[in-house]
């Protein structure tokens, strides 16, 4: 089994349009421990579909390997744990949270909350892979059913090596406050460790959640969206330093455009791998860039102008447009 240092570790969650290659990469840089890579259809893995192929891009990562896999076939997820394992993946999770209605509808993600011998089976599928499978969880589909703790408790019989608990229902989607008493309460009735994962926005989110429910590590998700620096700031206070905080404006904007390269990169890198010549390489990166621009507006929190930097952004299309945006800005924020 791949380890995972779980001494004050911090995991990045798995989230659909964020937590890709590049992200990963960005958020470690920072300090994260883990960094999941996003959630991926076992059915379309199995049918070789392209554009999930790329998604996944692993290669060259380094270890531990995290792919989330979503599916409610017992048959499309033992296939597509094995083709995860011939890609390179470490650890496979099985996604059983998600609230997306159109995930619910196909009887994955937080539908399988309401069927937990299918969702031992699942788990008991991926296993033959050889891999070690992790999951995430709510805790429970309605406030009327709240089942975290026997569905822990099956996963971890069904053989999971750990568990992520997302403090939410299905039916809070994202709404409200996360419970973390539980997350305390799965981590108190299941042997396997727990990460808690629900409302960490600070550093300080970080430590109580630790401290409140005695989870092996907490799991980001919202919080790092446009903030990467968060896990710096968490990792400062979990060894008893002063959290860096959030850098200048000038810092900012520079992260952002890293991030929109390292996307663009790889949007060229697959483009290239599928035969395409230069035309088509373009278009792929303007595809990349249309795709970020809403994670680049996370970046402007908190500075002046921040709306408008962000309807400026999303009207461009060329990196050296927003380049040349964001140079602007910081000169006219120099002026004043």
């Amino acid at each position: 089994m791949t380890e995972i240092n779980w001494d004050n570790a911090v995991f990045a969650a798995p989230m659909a349009g964020t937590s890709s290659r590049a992200f990963r990469e960005i958020v470690r840089d920072y300090g994260a421990t883990v960094a999941c890579g996003e959630m991926i259809s076992a059915q379309a893995l199995c049918y070789n579909n392209r554009k999930t192929r790329e998604l996944i891009d692993i290669e060259g990562e380094p270890s531990p390997k995290i792919v989330q896999l979503s599916g409610g076939n017992v048959d499309f997820i033992k296939e597509a744990a094995c083709v995860l394992r011939e890609i390179g993946a470490d650890i496979i999770d099985l996604n059983m949270g998600c609230p997306v209605p159109k995930v619910v509808r196909n009887g994955e993600g937080a539908a399988l909350m309401q069927q937990p011998q299918l969702a031992a089976d699942l788990v008991k599928a991926a296993r033959d892979a050889g891999l070690p499978v992790s999951v995430k969880i709510r805790t429970g589909w309605d406030q009327k059913s709240i089942n975290c703790l026997e569905f822990a408790r099956l996963l971890e019989d069904a053989g999971a090596a750990f568990i992520t608990v997302h403090g939410r229902s299905r039916e809070q989607m994202y709404r409200g406050k996360a419970d973390w008493r539980q997350i305390a309460a799965v981590k108190e009735a299941v042997g396997v460790p727990v990460i808690g994962n629900g409302d960490i926005f600070t550093a300080a989110d970080a430590l109580a959640m630790r401290e409140a429910c005695a989870c092996d590590a907490v799991m980001v998700g919202r919080g790092m969206l446009g903030n990467p620096w968060l896990f710096a700031d968490i990792m400062a206070v979990y060894q008893e330093r002063e959290a860096p905080g959030r850098p200048d404006a000038e810092q900012i904007l520079a992260q952002a455009l890293t991030h929109l390269r390292r996307e663009i990169e790889r949007a060229r890198f697959w483009a290239k791998m599928r035969g395409a010549d230069r035309k088509e390489e373009d278009i792929a990166a303007t595809a990349a860039l249309r795709s970020l621009r809403a994670h680049l507006g996370f970046y402007f929190k908190g500075l002046r102008g921040a709306a408008q930097l962000r309807n400026e952004l999303n009207h461009l299309l060329r990196y050296e447009e927003i380049e040349t945006l964001f140079n602007e800005y910081l000169q006219n924020k120099a002026e004043d």
